[in-house]
């Protein structure tokens, strides 16, 4: 028996859309072994929803894993798979990349370690369709990225500790939905906004400057975009700003905004702001996760 331990991740973080992920230590649990036929488990966030047959996403990833580590003949293989979730589920948290990693990560260590740290990125980015979520869950840490032709091109660095508030509401929003709301083109100054906080928010993470992050968070790209998806998001950001948070953004495609710092106001601000739009939020505390996909003792 193989057992996992996966990290939350968010990611763009503002400006960095597509290209920055940052892994938080909220976790999901897998174990994996050999079995007759599938046989799913699920505690926590998503028992009622989430399917238990091979179409469950960690468990494709690990069929994947299999066919790709056996040239394609992983077709009679079977695995019972149990997950403990706690990552909330289409929140912008990483729930489908932290599947995805768990799955591939268990399978990869039941058959040996066939495949590196490479391919299973490239492998779990390809089911994912987009890298910034998986790389942090895989590696930890503060990863930059980028899809090429031949594969992903990452560097995981390692921002100093700084506190994370996450503001979760009650109702989820769908990535494929979020993307079909930006546009096909940006202004040319808009492009050159993100540019420019983008790479000052990886100088100030790594560089524990969070004085720097209400700037560095500001994004064009993306967010505007999507503020229909998330009522209220202008009012959670200002909320969270006035109760001393150094940076604010919508964490991945949303609904979750996430703010760094460790004013105690934050959480209760932010919670109020969403409520005053129609919605109930859970607030998580949450630090930044430096390992990545752990394979853990199973006792």
């Amino acid at each position: 028996m193989i057992r996992v331990r996966v990290p939350a991740t968010s990611a763009n973080l503002g400006p960095g859309f597509d290209a920055l992920g940052l892994a938080l230590r909220l976790y999901n649990t897998l174990t994996l072994e050999p079995a007759d036929r599938p046989e799913i488990e699920i505690e926590g966030e998503g028992a009622g929803t989430l399917p238990r047959d091979a179409a469950h996403l960690a468990y494709q990833a690990a069929l994947a894993v299999a066919a790709r580590a056996e040239g394609g003949a992983a077709g009679a293989r079977a695995f019972r798979l149990r997950q403990q979730n706690q990552i909330p589920l289409s929140s912008g948290l990483g729930s489908s990349a932290a599947a995805i990693v768990g799955g591939a990560v268990a399978a990869n260590a039941l058959l040996g370690a066939p495949l590196g740290q490479q391919a299973l990125l490239d492998l779990a980015a390809e089911m994912e369709g987009h890298p910034d979520n998986v790389a942090p869950a895989l590696f930890g840490g503060l990863v930059v990225c980028a899809r090429t032709a031949t594969g992903v091109r990452w560097i995981r660095l390692a921002p100093p500790p700084l506190n994370v508030v996450l503001a979760v509401p009650d109702y989820h929003v769908s990535t494929d939905e979020a993307r079909r709301r930006l546009p096909a083109r940006v202004p040319f100054p808009d492009a050159v906004f993100n540019v420019t906080r983008a790479t000052l928010l990886v100088a100030a993470l790594t560089g524990g400057r969070p004085d720097l992050l209400d700037e560095a968070t500001q994004d064009r790209l993306h967010q505007p975009y999507r503020e229909t998806l998330v009522p209220g998001l202008s009012d959670v950001f200002a909320a969270a700003r006035r109760a001393g948070a150094y940076g604010v953004a919508l964490s991945g495609s949303g609904p979750t905004v996430l703010a760094f710092g460790d004013a105690p106001e934050i959480g209760p601000a932010m919670a109020q702001a969403f409520q005053a739009a129609g919605a109930a939020c859970r607030i998580l505390h949450a630090e930044f996760d430096t390992d990545g996909a752990v394979v853990e003792d199973p006792a």
